[in-house]
């Protein structure tokens, strides 16, 4: 630890002559460690947690505005019930918790003896609060389908990585790398990480090489020593041909393949007999086949080198493949989960909060959705699949649907059908923060905390084993509750109250860290546990079929599908009428539901945009700063255009296409910018059942 860091804190304690509470912020998915200062019950201050291996004291713009969203006017404050059928705008009364809690058992109880427990589903945001309702609604009740929201976000790449490492969510150890190829994974743009941002960013100052193939000359790419501007949804025809030419010239680390890989030979076979020359990609991606055999061989002999993804590569009908060929180049190099790799973290041994005998935990009576929807390989469940077993009973009825810390309206493709979907619901609840978009179309909406008012134990997001906590820093808003006491007030109406019999969130933390060697109160002053940063797994075994890298995949032999890798063009393919490409890409001030009704960032960034080509505005009277009209086949919209070179001529790129152009939220965000995912129809990947957004085809003009 800092000295100096950690005087700074006690010192500017004493300024603000406020008090420091250890917390952890989830303004983002990546929860850094924090200190927060309060004062008469307000936060006056915010800064990293100095001891933090995963923060280095520093926060975001996001994290450093998240104060607000504990003193939003705009927030939900009572629990409220629909009072007009669904398919008209959303009209609520306030309703006491009590009656919440009786009307979602009876609801449920009248459900499961109708349709059975598996006709309900939940989707969250990774929120760790989560388990609470997986004791009730899997545990107790008997749903097999409880899931998060992972198929609009990165379920390509975790579906590569579950595929060939049998690891969920790798992280990246940029610290010690002298070569990193980002395919299309923007870390500097969307602002989380900042560990591992840092990290990259310094390793580059120390002479890391940075590669960064992407249609978008994004943040990113703007730091990197090479962008390479690929065409949209190719990226797998790169990385294929990449892994010939190291094949080929035998640069792969014969050794390490041969003890740790599975499938070796027959790749190469494969490679030979599908042609995936860098010539054959060069047509495919728009890449110079000698570029690409530059690439490979700067790839294969520098050492410690890194290939990772993150959403880019996906949200095509095809992303699945070029998941696993951008992760084979780590394979056949030898260079997964050493120093400089991506790094097969070690996850810290956090047990459930609450423990459910087992005489009394239900069984599932059928197979969880995404199987029974003909995706076992889904990481996920298919939320684009969803609409088809509610509305048509494909392939079983879904009657209520629990949506928790998500905006499925908002940030799923074609929201017409998503819309459509809620008017055959008989429960749809939503336990959130705002009046969003979602609430709008369900029954009943539940207030719950911040994660400024409420606790939250959860594994770390760094290199090695970690627990964060996050606790109660200020009193909540209103009326609302944290999802564990929300949780227990409807196990108590359906009668398995003796299962919650936590008084305090210390009672349930005490149990999830029965195996952590480390006390809540311990924890409480540190605000985090964190274990040895360890490498060299691989040897090991891992948690994959074989115990070993699978470049052959005996998963997807056994669907039916190719063991190996293929390259197939997307499914949307632009043409006379619609000849621009769509892709998307975040904005660092923004993330998800919890931003858009801040103010202070949206005085920053307060409406997206779409980026066009100098050389497409031109073609199409599109002028920088001015509003154009993008139309699909579907829908159409109007959004500000810039103007600029960084992109490929003939696609575009939406920022934030899920976040923007609220017509629900708050007095702040509702009428910004423009909501982007009506253009879409429906389109899932067909292994990994991830949304694909980028499977569009627009025209755009002018809006004058």
């Amino acid at each position: 630890m800092n000295v100096v860091d950690r005087n700074l804190g006690e010192r500017l304690a004493e300024i603000k002559n406020a008090k420091i509470v250890k917390s952890f912020c989830y303004t983002c998915p990546w929860q850094c460690p924090t200190e927060v200062f309060v004062r008469d019950g307000r936060i006056v201050y915010q800064k990293g947690n100095p001891e933090a291996p995963n923060n280095i004291g520093a926060r975001c713009a996001k994290g450093m505005a998240s104060w607000h969203v504990s003193q939003d006017p705009d927030r939900l404050k009572y629990p409220m019930l629909r009072t007009n059928p669904k398919g008209e705008p959303g009209q609520f009364k306030r309703i006491t918790w009590d009656e919440a809690f009786s009307f979602i058992a009876d609801k449920l109880k009248d459900i499961a003896e109708k349709w059975g427990p598996e006709s309900v589903a939940l989707t969250c945001h990774h929120d760790p609060n989560t388990n609470f309702y997986h004791h009730l609604l899997k545990d107790l009740y008997g749903s097999p389908n409880m899931y998060a929201h992972t198929s609009g976000c990165e379920q390509d790449r975790r579906a590569a990585v579950l595929t060939l490492f049998g690891h969920v969510f790798p992280m990246h150890d940029f610290a010690n790398s002298k070569y990193v190829m980002l395919w299309g994974m923007n870390n500097l743009g969307a602002n989380q990480g900042l560990w591992e941002s840092r990290a990259l960013m310094d390793a580059k100052d120390k002479g890391c090489r940075l590669v960064v193939v992407d249609p978008n000359f994004t943040e990113t790419a703007q730091k990197a020593d090479e962008w390479v501007p690929i065409q949209p949804g190719t990226d797998g025809a790169m990385a294929l041909a990449m892994c010939k030419v190291i094949i080929d010239e035998k640069l792969y680390d014969e050794a390490f393949v041969n003890a740790h890989c599975e499938g070796f030979n027959g790749f190469r076979d494969h490679l030979n007999e599908k042609g995936y020359t860098p010539e054959w990609a060069e047509g495919v991606c728009g890449i110079d086949a000698e570029r690409i055999k530059r690439l490979a061989r700067e790839f294969a002999t520098t050492k410690p080198a890194m290939s990772a993804i993150f959403k880019g590569s996906g949200f095509y009908t095809n992303g699945h493949d070029a998941g696993r060929a951008c992760y084979i180049l780590d394979a056949l190099c030898g260079e997964v989960d050493k120093p400089g790799n991506i790094n097969l973290k070690d996850w810290a041994p956090l047990t459930a909060p609450v423990k459910i005998p087992e005489d009394v935990m239900a069984q599932p009576g059928k197979d969880p959705l995404h199987v029974a929807m003909g995706y076992p390989l889904a990481p996920d469940l298919p939320n684009s699949k969803l609409p088809d077993a509610v509305m048509n009973g494909d392939p079983y009825p879904v009657k209520a649907w629990f949506v928790h810390a998500t905006n499925p309206v908002m940030s799923d493709p074609n929201r017409d059908r998503v819309q459509d979907m809620f008017k055959n619901l008989e429960l749809a609840v939503s336990m959130e923060l705002y009046m969003s978009e979602t609430s709008l179309e369900c029954d009943i909406v539940l207030p719950e905390t911040s994660f400024h008012e409420h606790a939250e134990i959860r594994q770390g997001m760094w290199l090695g084993p970690e627990v964060v906590l996050c606790q109660p820093v200020v009193e909540p808003v209103g009326e609302a509750k944290p999802a564990y006491e929300i949780v227990k007030g409807i196990a108590e109406k359906m009668g398995w109250g003796e299962h919650f019999p936590y008084e305090t969130w210390e009672d349930w933390a005490e149990v999830a860290l029965s195996d952590i060697p480390m006390s809540v109160e311990e924890l409480k002053e540190k605000g985090f546990w964190a274990g040895e940063v360890r490498y060299n797994r691989v040897p090991d075994g891992l948690p994959t079929p074989s115990g070993k890298i699978e470049i052959y995949s005996k998963q997807y032999e056994e669907q039916g599908l190719n063991p190996y890798p293929n390259f197939v063009e997307r499914s949307v393919i632009p043409d006379d009428d619609y000849p621009i490409q769509v892709t998307h890409s975040k904005l660092s001030m923004h993330c998800n539901i919890v931003t858009q009704n801040n103010p202070y960032l949206m005085e920053i960034c307060g409406e997206n945009w779409v980026e066009v080509n100098s050389v497409d505005a031109a073609k199409y009277g599109v002028r920088d700063g001015e509003m154009c009209i993008i139309e699909s086949p579907k829908d159409s919209i109007e959004i500000r255009a810039k103007v600029v070179e960084g992109l490929v001529p003939g696609c575009i790129s939406i920022r934030h296409g899920h976040g923007f152009g609220h017509w629900a939220m708050g007095a702040t965000a509702k009428g910004k910018g423009a909501h982007s995912n009506n253009l879409m129809d429906t389109h899932t990947n067909p292994v990994t059942g991830a949304n694909c957004y980028n499977e569009c085809k627009v025209r755009i003009r002018s809006a004058s």
